[in-house]
């Protein structure tokens, strides 16, 4: 209770300064629906954002934008979401949400530390909204140790046919 009234504090001070609304949603499962459908649905039903401000005060220019985000848990599939508005796509891009959701809140979830990781969470959306570059430069959000580089396997293998092919195609025996 004291961490759900410290987050919930910081995300209303937040709200009042930048008018910036940020919601935290756990669910405990998601029904059968993939995760994209449950956070736009909520995204939009809760109407998360104000349609009439901007993002940013610089952003005054634009046209129908939306400063809400939502950051959705499921607590049975263990899978989170970040769904922004309109206004926050150039701050809140998808390298940044994926960055946010792979190095900020999965660590602290694998160890067992939610409030850390949507505290941290928060904490990195509040400074990318303010214009804080969060993403360091040597990330990829497609590396994993744990994946197989198979575009580099077909490839040998491709390769390694072809010498043998030219190194054996001569004598026109191995072709039996």
């Amino acid at each position: 209770a004291d961490q759900i009234n410290q987050l919930e504090i910081k995300l209303e001070s937040y709200e009042k300064n930048t008018t910036n609304e940020i919601a935290v949603v756990t669910i405990p499962s998601l029904d059968g629906d993939v995760i994209e459908n449950v956070a736009q649905d909520i995204f939009t039903k809760w109407g998360i954002g104000k349609k009439d401000k901007p993002a940013r005060p610089d952003d005054s220019g634009r046209s129908g934008g939306n400063n809400g985000v939502l950051l959705l848990i499921s607590l049975a599939a263990r899978k989170t979401r970040i769904q922004t508005g309109y206004g926050v796509e150039g701050a809140l891009t998808d390298i940044t949400t994926s960055y946010i959701q792979s190095d900020i809140i999965r660590p602290a979830f694998k160890n067992g530390d939610y409030f850390s990781g949507i505290n941290g969470a928060v904490d990195q959306m509040i400074a990318a909204l303010g214009g804080t570059a969060i993403v360091p430069d040597n990330y990829n959000p497609n590396h994993s140790s744990s994946k197989i580089p198979w575009n580099f396997i077909i490839i040998f293998i491709v390769i390694c046919f072809q010498i043998l092919s030219a190194v054996l195609a001569p004598s026109k025996s191995w072709w039996a």
